[in-house]
């Protein structure tokens, strides 16, 4: 965990400015869910393992309580027994989360989520919505360059079930396997797949699925080759063609990879599940994933909805925009500084600098009753890029000279004039 500083906090509140443009643009309301949570809540689906991933505690009143470790869970604990609320219900968020995991690159136990989530609605189709919420994010903060990477949890499932992975213990343990296929050497996880006492052939086999990936019409006509008749490979892959159909007609088809490797690691993924990364940057990791969960809220409440969502993470966007060099000029602070030559003129210095800031203008002036001196070596430290000094005179005349910090240049301005004059500046 870590402190976020002057730079940072203004990247961030541009990234999330630019997350809640797309957000907004597709109809979503935002909404926060609660930072603690019941602690059976948080275990519902995810077992009491869980709790060696994450932060939770007793409080005063002996109640088992946790911080949520992501937003989804939170997201569906609040709709589930709103009978009140038309479906589909779209919400989003953007919040911090907690998880006790051991720190690395791009990835921190206190952490920053934007998410999505359509409740309500069991088509494809609203896969495609939020995968296009995902896609367009990236795309208004300047990354053109993403792919998604995309499949379906019960193809794999079906797939393990037909190389002889039957009980539900090995077949979950064997996704989450899966799920490190961009983490480790395909040595390490064969050894993974040994200990759970599955045959050479059948990882063979795995290994073979999970490396089909392509373009989604050409990933479509393979699986069609697949001898699989289970009801819920057929289902699955119908669920991908109808996928294929919406991203097309979204216009997001080209920038989306059908990859059955990609199955997703939290236990609560049960149908479409995708990955979004910066091409220029996988190292990272995915910038955003997500998928289908049409058991989670049936869980936390009466009412049973079918449900879809994608959640991002705020930090490893943020290096991924760093190394592109796509942030803002940043302008930090204040804009100018209303300087006063002497104590008297301190009231008539406040009325300008309000004046200013009634017209948008970033402004700042002193609170130390310091010399002029020491005003000026202020500004100076803390990079203010013009300077008024406010003396007598210029009370009289009604005209201030305006000094750019970087070069000493000045010009002088009526009163009047100031605010339309440093509007344009850069």
């Amino acid at each position: 965990m870590r402190d976020v500083e002057a730079q940072e906090m203004h990247r961030r509140l541009w990234v999330y400015d630019r997350i809640r443009e797309v957000v907004c643009r597709h109809g979503f309301e935002m909404v926060e869910p609660s930072t603690v949570e019941n602690l059976e809540t948080l275990e519902a689906k995810s077992g009491a393992g869980i709790r060696n991933e994450i932060y939770w505690f007793k409080d005063k009143g002996g109640r088992d309580l946790g911080l949520r470790f992501d937003l989804t869970v939170g997201l569906a604990r609040m709709v589930a027994n709103r009978y009140d609320l038309p479906e589909p219900i779209k919400f989003a968020t953007i919040g911090g989360n907690w998880r006790y995991d051991e720190p690395q690159f791009a990835r921190y136990r206190y952490f920053t989520q934007w998410d999505v989530e359509v409740f309500g609605s069991d088509s494809p189709i609203a896969d495609a919505e939020v995968i296009c919420v995902g896609a367009g994010i990236l795309e208004n903060v300047g990354l053109k360059e993403s792919i998604i990477r995309i499949s379906n949890r019960k193809l794999a499932e079906a797939y393990l079930k037909h190389v002889g992975i039957d009980s539900q213990q090995k077949l979950e343990q064997s996704l989450r396997i899966i799920d490190k296929i961009r983490k480790a050497d395909r040595q390490q996880l064969e050894k993974e797949f040994r200990t759970l006492n599955i045959d050479d052939k059948a990882v063979e086999a795995i290994f073979s699925y999970i490396s089909l990936n392509g373009s989604p019409r050409a990933v479509l006509d393979q699986l069609a080759n697949f001898s699989l008749s289970e009801m819920d490979w057929r289902k699955a892959i119908e669920e991908l063609e109808t996928l294929a159909d919406a991203l097309a007609a979204f216009g997001r088809l080209n920038g989306c990879i059908y990859d059955m490797s990609i199955v997703r690691g939290i236990g609560y993924y049960d149908g479409i599940v995708f990955e979004g990364y910066d091409r220029e940057g996988e190292d990272v990791g995915s910038i955003f994933g997500g998928g289908r969960y049409d058991k989670l809220c049936k869980i936390y409440g009466k009412r049973d909805m079918p449900a879809t969502g994608v959640a991002g993470g705020v930090e490893r966007l943020m290096i991924s925009l760093e190394r592109a060099g796509l942030y803002p000029k940043a302008e930090l602070g204040a804009k100018v500084f209303i300087a006063t030559v002497e104590p008297s003129l301190k009231l008539e210095a406040i009325r300008l600098v309000q004046t200013l800031r009634d017209n948008g203008i970033a402004t700042d002036f002193d609170l130390k009753g310091r010399a002029l001196g020491k005003q000026i070596e202020y500004v100076n430290s803390t990079k203010i890029p013009y300077l008024v000094v406010l003396g007598q005179k210029e009370i009289q005349s009604k005209v201030v000279k305006l000094k750019q910090m970087s070069n000493g240049t000045e010009i002088e301005i009526p009163f009047s004039s100031l605010v339309e004059k440093l509007r344009v500046l850069d």
